[in-house]
């Protein structure tokens, strides 16, 4: 695969920046690299009818929009033009050298855009849709419950959720019956990110609290494209009516979680965004951030990896493998996950092929160069994960599952902005050592106990704002003899 051609059939290559240090350059000449000097190319995306057409080409984009971008990385490169709308045009970034100019280089260059004012339907101002200058503040005040130290200090309350996860699952196992990994994997984040932000187990609903945390994302993502604004906002849709619904089931739980901090009880988080100097509505803003950013990603992660290690047999059974040496039949804690080292490799392949949050966005202060690319100021960027994550350039044979492209020790050709599931710079997601951790825990205890089967034929992926199974993932299970 390789980008577009040049304009000018003359110009001079420009070689990608690899400077890992946060820096604010100065504005280039338009259509110049700022590092070499070199004439810089023009962005390209599809020059033909249907797809050139911006109303044809959003319409193929909300159809599928992992395999829309998928194709035109594979069609116009790593860094393409995209005409859809509402913003047109888009220009998708997939190169990591690119990559890393936006998140680390050059990163005061770029805003969060256009694009995240659909995120304060629901997050408000807080920890994702604050410029730098702001967000600083709102970091630093929740940033003591993500330390290594606070994570350590909750360990329990993660051994628990997983013990209960595992009661369960004998239950199935009893029985032979097939069920859905999804709903299981909400309970946990659920009561594991519940505990930690608001001291509360928010898996006791019956899904209420797990189904608000979806259709928010959801809604996010269609207010991106002002789709629902066609319809009169008088007329009650249901879609409106489940937007309504789990906007007041978040208010309920930040409502009640600021009552327990009053009284002395509350949450880690809530306790420590109460006691800062932040605006009266960082509370919401922050933990319903939290929330949206935490729960359904971390419970996605797990969904993915347990479907991948049960329609791979191999990486089964050198799961199981490990686990038996390292653990000798008894749960996983915190402290033996260094190692775990085939389990950890699992679950950063899957975090590769799957990655929960599979773009995001920024937005050009100043004309730039990427990738060779001219990128003028005010240009809307969708940062592709997905794309970066399945590029053949830098994965071989990206489609295949292969958890030994993360063997420690080994040296991967790969750039290493080629992989960014947390995303990258000083905006990297808070919640990462925490994820991943639960990650590796809970996808240890089941492969120590069950043997995990497919009860399905082929999965269909969906995307909002995160890749989603369609209609679920469906497994049986079987304890493992000892």
């Amino acid at each position: 695969m390789t980008d577009a051609p040049p304009d000018d059939s003359t110009a001079t290559p420009v070689r990608p920046d690899d400077t890992t240090t946060t820096a604010t350059t100065a504005r280039p000449e338009a259509g110049v690299c700022p590092v070499t000097g070199a004439r810089a190319r023009a962005v390209r995306g599809p020059r033909s009818f249907p797809l050139s057409n911006p109303v044809i080409s959003t319409v193929a984009y909300a159809a599928d929009p992992p395999g829309y971008s998928l194709r035109a990385q594979r069609d116009h490169g790593t860094v393409v033009r995209l005409p859809i709308l509402p913003h047109n045009p888009t220009v998708q970034l997939s190169a990591p050298d690119g990559i890393r100019r936006v998140l680390q280089v050059n990163a005061d260059n770029y805003a969060r855009g256009a694009y995240y004012e659909a995120f304060e339907l629901f997050m408000g101002r807080g920890l994702l849709t604050l410029e730098d200058r702001d967000w600083r503040a709102h970091r630093k005040a929740v940033n003591p419950a993500f330390t290594p130290q606070a994570i350590a200090d909750r360990a329990g309350q993660s051994d628990e959720a997983i013990a209960a996860l595992l009661d369960r699952w004998a239950a199935h196992a009893r029985t032979g019956e097939p069920f859905d990994l999804f709903p299981e994997a909400m309970k946990l984040t659920c009561r594991v990110l519940g505990m930690a932000l608001v001291g509360k187990d928010l898996s006791q609903d019956g899904g209420e609290f797990a189904e608000a945390v979806s259709v928010a994302l959801e809604a996010i993502f269609k207010n991106v494209g002002s789709v629902d604004k066609a319809i009169p906002s008088f007329v009650p849709t249901p879609y409106r009516r489940r937007v309504a619904r789990a906007r007041r089931t978040l208010e309920r739980v930040v409502a009640q979680a600021a009552r327990d901090v009053d009284n002395g009880a509350g949450g880690e988080v809530a306790t420590l965004i109460r006691a800062a100097d932040l605006p009266d509505d960082a509370l919401w803003s922050d933990l319903v951030t939290l929330f949206l950013a935490g729960v359904e990603t971390t419970a996605l992660a797990l969904t993915w990896t347990l479907y991948e290690i049960a329609r791979h047999g191999e990486v089964r059974d050198t799961l199981a493998e490990e686990t038996d040496r390292v653990l000798g039949g008894r749960p996983p804690t915190a402290g033996d996950l260094d190692r775990l080292t085939y389990t950890a490799m699992v679950v950063d392949e899957s975090l590769r092929a799957h990655p929960p949050v599979w773009q995001f966005t920024r937005e050009a202060i100043e004309d730039d160069v990427l990738s060779g690319h001219h990128v003028p100021a005010g240009t809307p960027l969708l940062v592709s994960v997905y794309g970066a994550h399945h590029n053949p350039e830098q994965w071989d044979e990206p489609e295949r599952f292969d958890p030994e492209r993360f063997r420690p020790g080994g040296s991967p050709a790969r750039d290493r902005s080629a992989y960014l599931p947390f995303g990258g710079g000083r905006r990297q997601c808070i919640g990462k050592r925490m994820g991943l951790a639960l990650l590796q825990q809970t996808v240890a205890a089941v492969a120590g106990r069950f043997r995990i089967s497919p009860a399905q034929g082929a999965v269909r992926g969906g995307a909002f704002i995160t890749l989603f199974p369609k209609g679920g993932i469906r497994v049986t299970i079987q304890e493992r003899a000892r």
